[in-house]
């Protein structure tokens, strides 16, 4: 069952705190995060309004397993870095982070920080909003 992961990640997606998804589904924090760490499952009722709440099936939700969206600051940077024919080594280096890390950033296996993404709007001069709500691959087609 994949009910614990799915969960965290459609909040993640919807950007919600997990205080924020108790109180829409009228239970507590703790709750929350005892489904998300798989201590304890809801109740089929509950299940049922989870599933409404994520505009999905019952099946998605608990049988199969979501894969969290690569965010878009992520593909925009590597977009961006291959675009200019900067290395990752070198990004990294601008960023002032270990090649490793870079690596991460741009496979979204570890988020930017609000400091690393002001930092590349201005190398690529870009605003942060492109960053984060554009596709830039497909601006430039």
């Amino acid at each position: 069952m994949y009910l614990a992961q799915n969960l965290k990640c459609l909040r993640k997606q919807r950007g919600l705190t997990q205080q924020e998804l108790a109180d829409i589904l009228g239970v507590k924090r703790s709750t929350v995060a005892n489904w998300e760490s798989s201590k304890r499952e809801p109740e089929i009722d509950m299940l049922v309004c989870i599933a409404e709440y994520f505009n999905m099936s019952l099946d998605n939700l608990v049988l199969k397993e979501l894969k969290p969206l690569l965010p878009l600051y992520a593909s925009n940077i590597k977009y961006l870095r291959k675009r200019q024919e900067i290395t990752q080594e070198d990004m990294a280096k601008l960023l002032e982070v270990s090649k490793s890390n870079m690596s991460k950033y741009e496979s979204g296996a570890v988020e930017l920080s609000n400091q690393g993404l002001i930092k590349v709007s201005e190398i690529f001069n870009v605003t942060i909003d492109d960053l984060l709500k554009k596709d830039l691959a497909k601006e430039d087609v």
